[in-house]
C-alpha cells in the first residue's frame, strides 16, 4: 500500500497535488489514511443490461424434453439446440441441463471452471408470492411493473419502489465509508445512477473514454488551473448557491484527479477490452482497482451500463451482438483480475430492467416481462451452480403472470443482492439495515 509521503511525491510529479489537497482535509479520508484498512480488499462490479435482457435466450434448457417445450413456445426466436454452450453440473436444475447463449463463450468457460453462478428467475418482489396472491391484490405487485425506469430503479435499490431514494450499493457504501480511503467507496461509470446513492454517501462519477490508454478522461492542466481559480473565487461569494456549486466543482475535480492517477498507477493491464462504451467503462474500473493503493480502500462498489437490450424487434441478431460485447469485456475483466491476483476478491454481477416475454411478437422480438436470469462471476464464490428455481414453461400457467410467459420471480432481487452484501462482509444487523425487505424472506442467497 502506498504511503502518504509516497502519494504526495507521486502527486507532485503528476501535477495533481494542489487539486487533491482539499480531499486530505476530509475527516473520513484523513482517518482512513491514518489507519489503512487491514481487512482484505473486496469489490463488487454491477453491469446493468439496459432495456431488459432476454433471459429466456441467455440461459436455455438443452435437455431434449424441456428444450422442445422452449423451442415450441419461442418459435422463430428460439436458438438452435446445437448452438448452446452446455453448463456442466446443471442436470439437477428444474430445466434439466442448461446451456448459455452461444455469444457467452468466456462466461460459460468461467462457469465450467466453477468461477460463476446463474441465479434463475430473479426479480423485484416484496415477499414470496403466488399468482393467486398477485391477482388478488395489485398492491403486492412492484410499482409500475414492466416500466423501464421503474424496473431499473428497483434493481438498483433492491426494493419494489418505482422512485427509490437510495440504492443498495450506496447503502453498503454508507457502512464502509470510514474504510474507503480518499474517496467514497461507490463509483458509477455510466452517468448518474440511484445504485451509488446512499443515505449519507454520494457515489463518484467515473469519466471513461474508449480510446484512452487507461480508459480515463484526462483533465487538461491549463483548463484545470483556470477552473480551480474560478471555483476558489466563487467559494467566497455571498450567494450561498454559487459558493456551494463552487465547492462541489473543486471537490469533483479533485476526485477526478485521484481517479485518473489511480487508473494510471502501476503496470498497465494486458487484457484487451472492446472499443465500445461498455469496454471503456470496464477497462477504467479494472485500472482503478489495479491502482487502488492510491485511494486506500478496503471495499469498493462499481456500477456501469450496457445499452441496447430493449429488443422488441429482431431479438436474435441484436441480442447476439450485445452479448458478444458483454462476453468480450467480462472475459477481459476476469483476465485482468487474474493478473492482479484478485480473482477471488472482486465479484461481478449482472442486472437488467426485467426479462422479456417467452412468446415472441410479430416483429421477431419479445416484449416486457418480469423474472429474469442473472450471472455472477469471480469473488471466490462456490461456482458451477444454478441458484433458485426456474419457472414452469407453460403459457398462462402458475408461473405466468399473463398469457405470454411473464415469469413470476421465484427469487427476489433482495435475496440476491443481500447475498452479495453478506459476501462483502456485512453482519446480519447491517444486512437488515441495507436490505429492509429481507425480513420478508426466509434468507438470502449463499454465494460462498
Amino acid at each position: 500500500m502506498i504511503t502518504r509521503r509516497g502519494f504526495i511525491k507521486l502527486g507532485t510529479r503528476a501535477g495533481i497535488t494542489a487539486a487533491t489537497m482539499p480531499l486530505w482535509s476530509n475527516e473520513i479520508s484523513a482517518r482512513a489514511f491514518a489507519q489503512l484498512p487491514s481487512a482484505q480488499y473486496k469489490a463488487v462490479v454491477v453491469v446493468h443490461l439496459n432495456g431488459g435482457n432476454d433471459g429466456n435466450n441467455t440461459i436455455v434448457p438443452i435437455s431434449s424434453a424441456t428444450y422442445n417445450q422452449y423451442s415450441l413456445l419461442r418459435g422463430k426466436v428460439s436458438l438452435p439446440q446445437s448452438s448452446l454452450i452446455p453448463l456442466d453440473g446443471t442436470g439437477n436444475s428444474g430445466f434439466g441441463q442448461v446451456g448459455m447463449h452461444p455469444s457467452l463463450i468466456n462466461i460459460a468457460k468461467r462457469f465450467n471452471q466453477r468461477q460463476a453462478v446463474v441465479v434463475a428467475n430473479v426479480g423485484p418482489m416484496v415477499k414470496k408470492l403466488t399468482k393467486a396472491d398477485l391477482l388478488g391484490s395489485i398492491s403486492l405487485q412492484p410499482q409500475a411493473l414492466f416500466s423501464h425506469p421503474a424496473g431499473s430503479a428497483q434493481w438498483q435499490s433492491a426494493t419494489t419502489l418505482s422512485l427509490p431514494e437510495t440504492g443498495w450499493g450506496g447503502r453498503i457504501a454508507d457502512i464502509y465509508s470510514g474504510q474507503s480511503g480518499y474517496l467514497p467507496p461507490a463509483f458509477t461509470a455510466s452517468g448518474s445512477s440511484i445504485f451509488t446513492v446512499g443515505r449519507t454517501v454520494q457515489g463518484v462519477a467515473i469519466q471513461a473514454q474508449a480510446k484512452s490508454a487507461s480508459g480515463a478522461v484526462a483533465i487538461p492542466a491549463a483548463l484545470q488551473a483556470a477552473v480551480r481559480t474560478l471555483a476558489q473565487t466563487d467559494m467566497q461569494s455571498e450567494n450561498l448557491m454559487v459558493a456551494q456549486v463552487a465547492r462541489l466543482r473543486e471537490s469533483s475535480m479533485a476526485e477526478q484527479a485521484l481517479l485518473l492517477q489511480a487508473s494510471e498507477y502501476g503496470s498497465q493491464l494486458t487484457p484487451t477490452f472492446s472499443t465500445t462504451a461498455l469496454g471503456a467503462s470496464m477497462k477504467m474500473i479494472a485500472q482503478i482497482i489495479n491502482g487502488r493503493s492510491i485511494i486506500g480502500p478496503s471495499r469498493q462498489l462499481f456500477y456501469c451500463v450496457q445499452e441496447g437490450y430493449d429488443t422488441h424487434q429482431q431479438l436474435v441478431a441484436n441480442q447476439a451482438a450485445n452479448l458478444a460485447d458483454l462476453d468480450e469485456n467480462m472475459g477481459a475483466f476476469m483476465d485482468a483480475l487474474d493478473e492482479m491476483g484478485l480473482t477471488n476478491q472482486v465479484l461481478i454481477c449482472t442486472h437488467s430492467d426485467f426479462n422479456r416475454t417467452m412468446q415472441s411478437n410479430i416483429n421477431l422480438g419479445s416484449d416486457h416481462g418480469w423474472g429474469n436470469h442473472q450471472i455472477l462471476l469471480g469473488g471466490g464464490i462456490s461456482g458451477g451452480r444454478v441458484l433458485g428455481d426456474f419457472p414452469d414453461l407453460e403459457l398462462g400457467g402458475n408461473s405466468d403472470f399473463g398469457t405470454q410467459g411473464l415469469w413470476i420471480p421465484t427469487t427476489s432481487v433482495t435475496q440476491m443482492t443481500a447475498g452479495i452484501g453478506s459476501w462483502m462482509g456485512l453482519t446480519d444487523a447491517q444486512l437488515s439495515s441495507v436490505f429492509p425487505d429481507l425480513s420478508n424472506f426466509s434468507g438470502h442467497l449463499q454465494f460462498q
